[in-house]
């Protein structure tokens, strides 16, 4: 029974783990001064294909969504890749972005070139 038991587990977690992994590395922030004034964000999205890329990026929402007094939204525009098919679904884009020391969060909005939400990741700012 304890055999059993321990090869179930074994099972359940062997399969858990690709599931996470297909989620790609997650997006990070941090700033670059101690006292505030700009923040580094490396955004990751996992795309449908791996001929996808970060074609564009601003700071701003799209239009629509509104976000809190303390947060700092930054638009990135997935569409096809200039360059070609790479062999990674996982697009990645670095922006720096000017902030204030109070500022608590970056909401990342993810669209498409006609402007689709795919998604909207929060990201704490890191310090070092």
């Amino acid at each position: 029974m304890r055999i059993l038991l321990i090869a179930l587990l074994t099972l359940v977690a062997g399969l858990a783990v690709p599931a996470s992994a297909q989620e790609g590395p997650g997006s990070f922030a941090r700033w670059t001064h101690f006292n505030g004034g700009m923040v580094r964000l490396d955004a990751n999205y996992v795309a449908s294909d791996t001929c996808q890329a970060a074609v564009d990026a601003w700071r701003g929402s799209p239009s629509g969504p509104a976000v809190g007094d303390l947060v700092i939204p930054v638009t990135i525009v997935i569409g096809p890749n200039p360059k070609g098919c790479t062999d990674t679904r996982v697009v990645r884009r670095i922006v720096s972005v000017g902030a204030t020391s109070a500022t608590e969060l970056i909401q990342i909005y993810f669209v498409t070139t006609s402007g689709k939400i795919l998604k909207v990741e929060k990201v704490a700012i890191s310090t070092y």
